[in-house]
């Protein structure tokens, strides 16, 4: 595992001495405090549920645009066969890069702990909800950053990755909407087993369970069993092209 941590300080050194990174932490910062005044003001000043209820959109939107460069770039400077002839298990590389890009997403979470701080200052907040949901957002951001981190592995082009995998992240996020499950269950015409299928592969279904402030081991197995075959998927993509060079 000690590839694996040199890849990671390797990338989260390039997040923070990057002015990108810096404008899309910025960026995704005022957009999250923008939306947390406003269902302040719709909600009272004693409940953080509607912040968290609006974070799994804003990620939709924003971890493609983080995901898109971390294999894409590697391939369009042709840095990645430098990588690939390094001494080192491609596993360990997915990894590095995965565990770089949530530990930024967290960090950027983590600019917004103020708010819940803030709300407990001047009002009764119920911390456990608050904390799961914390918990929650990073392992929903975790699943989405693996997707976004294969289709990036799949083409040079920036834009086709950035574009595939808002298409995808956006699939997964409706397959969990429970107003979407409601009207294909209430439909007639979609099977009730189907439905239940759909909901079940949708990271947004594990994400509801978690911000609830209840921690059930079967979320836990889930997200890391949908991470770990993006990432399985990811690694042999790059396998292959380290053996077609």
């Amino acid at each position: 595992m000690l590839d694996t941590v040199v890849i990671l300080r390797r990338e989260l050194k390039s997040y923070f001495l990057s002015p990108i990174a810096y404008v899309f932490g910025m960026l995704m910062l005022g957009v999250l405090l923008f939306f947390a005044s406003t269902s302040l003001q719709n909600n009272g000043p004693a409940s953080m549920q509607q912040f968290f209820a609006l974070l799994p959109l804003i990620l939709v939107i924003f971890v493609p645009g983080l995901t898109m460069r971390l294999w894409a770039e590697e391939q369009k400077l042709g840095t990645i066969q430098l990588l690939m002839t390094f001494p080192v298990r491609t596993i360990h590389l997915v990894l590095g890069k995965f565990l770089a890009a949530v530990i930024f997403l967290a960090f950027v979470l983590l600019l917004t702990i103020g708010l819940p701080l803030t709300i407990g200052a001047y009002g009764k907040l119920d911390w456990p909800p608050v904390l799961g949901a914390y918990l929650a957002t990073v392992m929903f951001a975790g699943s989405f950053v693996a997707v976004g981190m294969f289709w990036s592995s799949t083409t040079s082009d920036q834009i086709i990755a950035l574009l595939l995998s808002l298409v995808s992240l956006a699939l997964l996020y409706a397959l969990g909407y429970p107003v979407l499950i409601d009207l294909m269950t209430g439909s007639g015409w979609v099977p009730a087993w189907f439905v239940d299928l759909v909901n079940g592969i949708s990271p947004f279904k594990y994400f509801v369970s978690i911000s609830r402030g209840v921690i059930d081991s079967r979320d836990i197995i889930y997200f890391t069993c949908f991470c770990g075959f993006f990432l399985y998927a990811n690694a042999l993509v790059l396998n292959n092209r380290r053996h077609t060079g």
